[in-house]
């Protein structure tokens, strides 16, 4: 059994805690995240495990609990799983808000070290959680406890892009330091537990929007998490970005060398 490093789980923790006793429940939007206009890659997300009704999916790294709660929504038996006991009780709330808390589990508990049998669920599903941990050990738990035939989608930002590495430079104070954006290397890790995968990246041009923030709205990274904002003034920038959406469509179906610099990837496995 590999052995999980506590000191990057503890300030993992340490963030993740420090960050949902930040938050108010009402200024989190379940819907606004998996159907706003601004977020087609998460509706992509869900739409990429297929039928889920009635089926046992596991969240590793549910966060605030967009997922958990949008999931049982979609009728699934979640099992919503985090490292911080705080962002844990935010998920709580959030369900209860949402009226299906009796429909989830919770649990604290680290994704490279899953305390479930072997074949436990039907998915796997995670958002922004393979950059904080040791993948090949969260990838090697998530084949475990995935039934045979089960599937797993993650959405997870790129490394390459050099307008986003400046702004993960200027957000240093919401972002931990063992922060590890996915590489190349990081997919063949993936493909070598699971060779039936797939990866779809998306959001080149609409980055642009991130530069009007800075420029245009002098919203600094380190006040605001751009990737929230986007999502929370939806109704604001759904033209520009439907605009610029269109443009990434395009483009990278001619020129697919510039899809490793999109911000993120929706990856898809199957066991």
């Amino acid at each position: 059994m590999r052995k999980i490093n506590k000191k990057n789980n503890q300030r993992e923790e340490d963030f993740h805690n420090q960050w949902a006793n930040s938050v108010s429940i009402n200024e989190i939007d379940v819907f606004a995240q998996f159907e706003g206009h601004t977020s087609p890659e998460y509706k992509e997300a869900v739409k990429q495990l297929g039928n889920i009704k009635g089926k046992k999916i596991l969240n590793l790294g549910c966060g605030l609990g967009e997922e958990a709660v949008y999931l049982s929504i979609q009728g699934a038996k979640v099992t919503a799983l985090d490292i911080s006991r705080e962002m844990l009780e935010i998920t709580k709330k959030l369900a209860k808000k949402y009226g299906v808390n009796k429909k989830i589990s919770f649990i604290c508990m680290s994704a490279e070290k899953l305390k479930f049998n072997n074949e436990t669920f039907d998915f796997v599903f995670g958002c922004n959680i393979l950059h904080h941990v040791d993948i090949k050990k969260t990838i090697s738990e998530t084949k475990r406890v995935l039934r045979s035939k089960g599937s797993a989608v993650f959405f997870e930002p790129l490394a390459y892009n050099p307008l986003i590495n400046v702004y993960r430079i200027m957000a240093n104070k919401v972002r931990t330091d063992g922060e590890h954006p996915l590489k190349v290397k990081d997919l063949e890790k993936i493909k070598l537990f699971f060779p039936k995968m797939t990866h779809r990246e998306c959001q080149f041009f609409t980055l642009l929007i991130f530069v009007w923030f800075y420029l245009g709205e002098r919203v600094h990274p380190k006040n605001q998490r751009y990737w929230k904002k986007i999502i929370i003034e939806a109704e604001k920038y759904k033209k520009a970005f439907k605009i610029l959406y269109s443009v990434d469509e395009f483009v990278l179906r001619f020129l697919p060398f510039l899809k490793k610099y999109c911000w993120v990837t929706i990856i898809r496995v199957e066991k």
